[in-house]
């Protein structure tokens, strides 16, 4: 099972392009271990929080990662750390354009607590409805499902070439009709939806 963290802050700059001070960031953290991958997301207001997803191959990496961190940096942490937690990744699915960078990038936060029932209807929707909406999207790269079993709340990301092709596949899956068996009363949808520039990507080492 690969693991996630999913960090939000505040003050990070609103650009198209990592600056000196995050590929610095991104060399760092791409060199612990169980590093697996990372995407560095800045706010397309500057209103909103930046992000920072990182993949793990243990837990414990992931939990580790931000002390590794902190001591291989020599500086404090530019911005301030609004949210911080680690998932399971629960799904990962790739679009027409995986392998294409990504400019975009939207975050949809499931708040919680959910019960098993609610938690397979999710699981249906996306398998059976969502996910192939998106796959069948134009510009739609790359999508990464998140579950925290412990506080019982999921998270799911979402990689686009641009803007445009990220509200493309968000109307792609507005327009699908609800499949035999699936309940209106368990589909909730997200509690919030972020929208980012993707302003940094690194891949998992060979």
């Amino acid at each position: 099972m690969v693991y996630a963290r999913l960090q939000t802050v505040r003050g990070m700059p609103c650009h198209d392009e990592a600056g000196p001070v995050e590929r610095e960031l991104m060399e760092i953290v791409a060199r612990h271990p169980g590093f697996a991958g990372l995407c560095l997301m800045s706010a397309v207001e500057d209103t909103e929080a930046g992000a920072l997803l990182t993949l793990w191959r243990t837990r414990e990496d992931a939990r580790l990662a931000a002390d590794r961190t902190a001591r291989a940096r020599p500086y404090p942490r530019p911005v301030t750390l609004e949210s911080d937690r680690i998932y399971q990744v629960q799904g990962e699915y790739e679009g027409p354009d995986a392998g294409s960078p990504a400019a975009a990038a939207v975050i949809l936060f499931f708040d919680g607590p959910y019960d098993e029932e609610w938690l397979e209807s999710a699981r249906f929707a996306h398998r059976e409805r969502i996910a192939p909406a998106l796959l069948a999207s134009p510009g739609f790269i790359r999508g990464v499902a998140l579950w925290d079993p412990q506080d019982r709340v999921c998270a799911v990301v979402n990689l686009a070439v641009s803007l445009e092709a990220l509200a493309r596949a968000e109307r792609a899956v507005n327009s699908t009709e609800l499949l035999p068996g699936e309940n209106p009363a368990l589909l909730t949808g997200p509690d919030r939806a972020v929208v980012h520039r993707v302003s940094g990507y690194v891949g998992a080492p060979s």
